[in-house]
């Protein structure tokens, strides 16, 4: 290996699939073919893989001779263009370890979630971190990244819903009430997030939008499914107590979180079940 190789092998690499794929050693882009990226992809999102397993999964639609070609000229114009992002081996092919990958780091802050505690400040940085998540991969349609995508949505799914019920524990009831609005965004049918939603509204005295929220819930169900929500979810709205109205602290008008008081108006009757 030349001298020069040598220096672009220990400058730092990072590896961006969140929103785009993107390539940078040193904050310099490093630009790679397609079946290059795809490679690179793969190896960061599933580990090292035995070269006949990669070669079927990026080439599926070819015979194993030309798909393990492809192979070879992607790993041998990786290596190239970025040397020591590849760590190859006879039958393995991974991504080196000292490169820096925004999934893995997203897959260590979404494995934080569950253990920020009672801790307001730390809670509120998991959150911004779960809700700043870009999609993987936009524009990738191969069977393998719709399959990805769809495993980092359920997980931060799970992400989401963990910080919204630790938010409500803790009294942040704006905090679980962004992080439900981001579930249901991720999965509108999921009655779960929900209820988040509405016992959110309720604490901070919003009965009418907590009555709105169901309703389009209800609208929703009805269209999609052809049924009702639970009637747990219908006694959360229409047979708890009411609170008082919440006044949106300090930290939340800082925040720009705070909602204001609903104009006040004739209570709203039930909907006929």
């Amino acid at each position: 290996m030349s001298a020069h190789a040598r220096t672009m092998v220990a400058e730092p690499i990072r590896l961006r699939l969140l929103g785009w794929w993107s390539l940078t050693r040193d904050g310099h882009y490093i630009e790679l073919g397609g079946r290059e990226q795809r490679l690179t992809a793969l190896l960061a999102l599933r580990g090292p893989r035995p070269r006949v397993q990669l070669a079927g999964t990026l080439w599926p639609n070819t015979t194993e001779d030309r798909a393990l070609a492809s192979l070879r000229a992607a790993v041998l114009r990786t290596r190239r263009t970025a040397p020591g992002l590849l760590i190859v081996q006879r039958t393995i092919i991974g991504i080196s370890p000292k490169a820096t990958v925004d999934v893995h780091e997203l897959d260590r802050n979404l494995r934080r979630v569950t253990d920020v505690g009672d801790r307001v400040g730390h809670l509120r940085r998991a959150t911004l971190t779960v809700l700043e998540c870009e999609e993987l991969l936009p524009g990738w349609y191969d069977d393998w990244v719709l399959y990805e995508r769809e495993r980092l949505h359920q997980r931060r799914l799970r992400a989401l819903e963990a910080l919204a019920s630790r938010a409500l524990v803790c009294g942040e009831f704006a905090i679980a009430l962004d992080v439900a609005r981001a579930a249901t965004e991720i999965e509108p049918l999921a009655e779960t997030m929900r209820a988040v939603n509405i016992r959110a509204r309720l604490d901070l005295g919003d009965r009418a939008g907590a009555i709105h929220e169901y309703d389009e819930y209800r609208r929703l169900l009805a269209h999609e499914l052809g049924i009702l929500p639970s009637a747990e979810l219908f006694a959360l709205v229409y047979h708890s107590p009411i609170r008082p109205r919440h006044e949106p602290t300090g930290p939340e008008l800082a925040r720009g979180r705070g909602l204001g008081n609903p104009p006040r108006g004739p209570a709203r009757p039930p909907l006929t079940r």
